[in-house]
């Protein structure tokens, strides 16, 4: 069945463990959005380019956060199951069933992973197969490596033989496949710096100083006039609106590199374009007090 995007929404929302009606934080991040383009209405002096930071921090805490505390549990999930397959297969290696091996695995810490294993007997004692337990749970965890994991254990527990070689296989395939991951982060570091660097910290530091030079140039030829001083604020404005630009494609872009997850960067869009963007005004006035214009 498919679900529509308010239902997504409000599984994403409660997988995430936020303690607030889906509802309500949608009509809390609206009238947010609709207050932020109000005031930028009414209080003329305030820069409608402000109103867009605002508009994409709220936005990002309303909808893009419960999708980034999602994506952090799910790898949450996936980083602590190899180290639950092999507790699991450990236990059963020594004699115990399925079932004594996951009220093992349910004593010992496994994260957003635990409570599952301890949801899994709960409705094992109520009567469900292990296989019905184990497969509600994999699709609980909305992760795709569990949910392979779930298919492919229950499938070999069918079979009646191979279940202990099947998860002590899949431990080490799954603990093979985090350290690539690991790997991955770790050689794409540099390029993650540079492309966060040069489009959130170096690109309104040289926006500023044009900004400045083009302010200092009209002061010094003495034609700083209601027009040449409205040319300067169009191109304030532009300058600002392409560095808001700048920062988001730079997020994207850099987490893409490094995680291949363009979801992730999400949650930092707002961060990297509020960072850009003082940048830009602390560079665009301390450049002009420095020289003394």
């Amino acid at each position: 069945m498919h679900k529509n995007l308010y239902e997504k929404y409000a599984d994403t929302v409660e997988f995430a463990e936020i303690r607030i009606n889906p509802k309500l934080l949608l009509l809390l991040t609206f009238i947010g959005v609709i207050l932020s383009i109000l005031v930028s209405f009414i209080i003329p002096f305030i820069d409608f380019t402000i109103s867009i930071l605002a508009i994409l921090l709220i936005v990002d805490i309303g909808l893009g956060l419960p999708f980034y505390l999602k994506d952090k549990k799910i790898a949450e999930i996936e980083s602590e199951l190899p180290d639950v397959l092999h507790h699991i297969a450990i236990t059963i290696k020594t004699g115990g069933t399925i079932e004594t091996a996951l009220k093992e695995a349910s004593r010992v810490d496994y994260g957003p992973i635990t409570p599952g294993l301890k949801k899994m007997l709960l409705q094992i004692n109520e009567g469900k197969t292990f296989e019905e337990a184990f497969t509600n749970f994999s699709l609980e965890s909305n992760s795709k490596l569990l949910e392979k994991a779930a298919i492919i254990i229950v499938a070999a527990r069918k079979a009646g033989g191979g279940l202990l070689e099947t998860l002590t296989s899949m431990a080490e395939d799954f603990r093979a496949l985090y350290r690539l991951q690991r790997e991955r982060e770790s050689k794409t570091f540099l390029q993650f710096l540079f492309i966060l660097v040069a489009g959130v910290f170096i690109a309104p530091f040289v926006f500023g100083i044009v900004k400045s030079v083009l302010q200092i140039l009209v002061q010094v030829g003495g034609e700083s006039t209601t027009s040449t001083n409205t040319i300067v604020a169009k191109f304030n404005t532009l300058f600002k609106v392409y560095l808001i630009l700048q920062a988001a494609l730079a997020s994207i872009g850099a987490f893409q590199v490094r995680e291949g997850k363009i979801s992730r960067a999400i949650t930092f869009i707002p961060i990297a374009a509020i960072i850009s963007y003082g940048i830009y005004l602390v560079v665009a006035t301390q450049f002009i007090a420095l020289l003394g214009a």
